[in-house]
């Protein structure tokens, strides 16, 4: 199989994180998010993968290269206009080995078992496999209503907070897919097209098979500078297992600090924290629960809780 990253967008939601640089690129806990999806693929033998790149994608070629780094082939589909999801992938078309294609939103952190994922896909023999996960608030997401057997049924675009109350459902897609290539045959390249608004419906409509395969486990859209914050304090607290730190240590419960980080110590640690790459927290540093102190800063003072960036200098 092939994978393909989409990862053009310019992530609006994310802004400030994102004016200077590319979201997939923003680091969790300084581990840029693009290297940590490239790295779930390998573990699952997705070796192949194609790049969807767009704003700022010098910055994303120039940081991943030809993907040898990690033992994968790397190759990008620029976008020089937004062709929405579907579109950049019939741009990529050139590229299919005719294989089925494992398709991430690059903004989603999960624990999801990429595994047991393609094996659903593979068994259904399903033109198009969705990964769906439950939510508390339906009304900011668009629901996937399912059928006997797992077979999708309909989507229905975001409920009103009156209808919420009257459905059943709140399952959501939730951004990873399994897509037999040839169902974007017929879609003309290098124009704006959607899977949710298009592609998925019209496979239900011409009467192809599409199945679910729901995660119950950990999910999140980091679309938001809250959300990246948050998922950045799951990880710490283990909530968000999948996501292995190298070259960092948990010195207490929570408290994770990079083998180079030097601390006195007279300093004290709240829980959860993050204490980065070749930091010095002097004998008067006092750092809260909830504080992500990226690498390269000196800290001898009090932080309020939050994400500082490299460079941070606390006296």
């Amino acid at each position: 199989m092939q994978a393909v990253i989409l990862a053009g967008g310019k992530g609006t939601r994310l802004r400030p994180l994102t004016l200077l640089q590319p979201k997939p690129l923003v680091p969790l806990l300084e581990v840029p998010f693009l290297e940590w999806m490239i790295e779930r693929c390998r573990r699952v033998g997705l070796t192949d993968i194609l790049l969807s790149v767009g704003y700022l994608r010098q910055q994303i070629e120039a940081a991943l290269g030809n993907g040898s780094h990690w033992g994968v082939k790397l190759r990008y589909i620029p976008e020089d206009t937004p062709l929405d999801t579907a579109g950049a992938l019939v741009l990529a078309q050139p590229y299919f080995s005719g294989e089925p294609l494992v398709v991430f939103n690059a903004d989603i952190l999960t624990d999801l078992d990429l595994q047991a994922l393609i094996q659903c896909h593979v068994q259904s023999r399903a033109a198009a496999t969705l990964t769906l996960t439950r939510v508390e608030d339906i009304t900011a997401y668009g629901l996937v209503e399912v059928g006997k057997e797992g077979r999708i049924q309909s989507f229905r675009e975001k409920p009103t907070p009156a209808e919420a109350l009257t459905l059943t459902s709140n399952t959501i897609n939730a951004g990873t897919y399994v897509l037999d290539p040839a169902i974007l045959a017929n879609y003309p390249s290098g124009e704006p097209l959607s899977f949710e608004r298009r592609v998925f419906p019209d496979l239900l409509s011409q009467g192809q098979r599409m199945q679910a395969y729901l995660h119950e486990g950990y999910w999140r859209d980091l679309g938001t500078p809250a959300s990246y914050y948050h998922g950045q304090l799951d990880i710490l607290c283990g909530r968000m297992k999948d996501f292995p730190l190298e070259n960092v240590q948990e010195q207490a419960p929570g408290v994770w600090v990079h083998n180079t980080a030097h601390i006195e110590p007279t300093a004290q640690l709240g829980s959860p924290c993050y204490i980065g790459k070749q930091t010095r927290l002097g004998s008067q540093a006092r750092i809260p629960a909830g504080t992500i102190l990226n690498g390269y800063s000196w800290v001898n003072g009090s932080l309020q809780p939050g994400v500082y960036g490299s460079g941070t200098l606390v006296v």
